[in-house]
Order: structure tokens, then sequence, then C-alpha cells
């Protein structure tokens, strides 16, 4: 078994661990029982697998001819881009985090898919005044990473990690901090190539906190964004949601950190 293989194994155990601690513990204290919550995730599975969301008609196929031509266009050029500026980024990245405890994950999930492209670029249109070029023009995870980085060293090496790509040729654009809010407990960062400005997102997670986030909620916020679905089971779903996600211990000084970029303060 492998490095990697052995930290997902144990990421994924202690995953499983915090979900026990939650529901067997912070239920109890709360006006969630254990039978709710096993009651939300078997409704949530029941409708994800169930002919009305299975054969729904999605907001490409709802399309006119005219705007899925538009729509066809515009994501090949997005992906095309990706697929070129791809290879440099990832490079870099590998180097980052090698021989070091951090470690790349979800490595052949960073392009995003062309049914991803479309269902954002018709999503986030909305923003535009209907517009599919500036909603295009505006994705910033065509390319997307993430990076595990144990507790102890968190801060240290987000900070790190973020100067180390500034002298590599990249700018920080915008640095999310979502510890301690509402949201998935991690770092989200927009970037960009400095000589072509093309964007791509990179977040950090703990071992954790990326184990809550893809094993125990992707399926809640499949429902939660899927606007066909029934308004009381989106509800239930996102306040599950947001319980398991806050119950991820920050790493210290992780609330409220700020990135002070050297580039910019020159």
């Amino acid at each position: 078994m492998t490095n990697n293989e052995l930290n997902n194994l144990n990421n994924s155990q202690r995953g499983e661990e915090l979900i026990d601690d939650i529901v067997g513990y912070e239920f109890s204290k709360s006006s969630w029982t254990v039978e709710e919550y096993y009651k939300i995730r078997d409704d949530v599975y029941h409708y994800l697998h169930s002919p009305e969301y299975l054969n729904r008609i999605t907001d490409y196929e709802a399309l006119s001819p005219e705007h899925k031509k538009i729509i066809d266009d515009v994501v090949r050029d997005v992906y095309e881009r990706a697929k070129s500026i791809e290879p440099r980024i990832s490079r870099d990245l590998i180097s980052l985090v090698i021989d070091e405890r951090a470690y790349l994950i979800s490595f052949e999930h960073r392009l995003k898919t062309i049914a991803g492209l479309q269902r954002k670029i018709i999503a986030d249109s909305k923003d535009y005044n209907g517009s599919y070029k500036r909603a295009a023009y505006n994705i910033c995870d065509s390319v997307r990473y993430t990076i595990v980085i144990p507790d102890d060293e968190y801060i240290l090496k987000v900070d790190e990690y973020l100067h180390r790509l500034e002298s590599m040729g990249y700018d920080v654009i915008d640095v999310k901090n979502n510890w301690g809010k509402p949201a998935y407990q991690g770092i989200n960062v927009r970037l960009a190539v400095s000589e072509n400005n093309d964007l791509f997102e990179l977040q950090f997670h703990t071992p954790v906190g990326y184990q809550i986030k893809e094993s125990n909620t992707r399926d809640l916020y499949q429902v939660i964004r899927e606007e066909s679905a029934p308004l009381e089971l989106k509800t239930r779903a996102n306040n599950l949601r947001i319980l398991l996600q806050t119950k991820v211990i920050a790493p210290v000084d992780a609330l409220g950190y700020q990135y002070d970029s050297e580039i910019k303060r020159r």
C-alpha cells in the first residue's frame, strides 16, 4: 500500500469516527435525534435514485437549439483552454507537495467536465443578464485542485504554499477562508497564471474536513442544488450539511486567517 493510499484509509477512518461522534453524542445534546439523521440520509438516497431525479430534464436539455449552440461553443472554448493550461499548473503543484506530509487528492478530477461546465455556465448566466459568454469568462474552477494538509501544520503550509506559488509566476487573486462559517471547512483560493490571467482554483483541507466534505455531504449538496428537488428535503439536507461541516475542528490559527501577499505589498 502506498503512502497516499494509507493516508486516504486513515482519513476515511477518522471521518467515520467523527460521524459516529456527531450522531451518537452531538445529536443527543440538540433537537436532532439519531433516527432523524438516518431518516434524512435515507430520504436523500431514495430521491437521488428515484425516476423523478434520474429522468429529470436538465437545464441544458431544456434550452432551445439556438441557446444550446451558444453553450456548446462557449463550453468547448473553456474546456480547451483549461486543457492547455493544466499541465504546467499540475507540474508546479506536484513539485509543491513532493516530500511533504501534505498531498494532492482527487487529482484525476482536476478538469471540470463538459457537463459540469454546462451546468455552471447556465446557472451563473443568471447573474450576468443571461450572458453565457460573461458567465464563462468568470469561471475560475475549470481547472481545480485540492491539497490536504495535516492539522498541526495547516496554516503554516497554506501560507508557505501560496507564497511559493507567487514566486512560480502565479497571482493570488482571492483567498476565501471558510473556517468557522456555515459552509465546508477549508480555504478556497482563486489564482491566475500571471502572463495570461487564466484562472484556476485551489482548495486547502484538513484530512477530516476533506472526508466530511467528499464522503458525507456530497450527496446532500446534490439535493440542495437541484432546483426540482422538494423544498422540504432540500431544507433538511442543508441543515444536516451545515451541522456536519461545523463539527470539523479548526486547526490552530485557521479562524480569521488572512493571506498577506508580499507581491501586492511591493
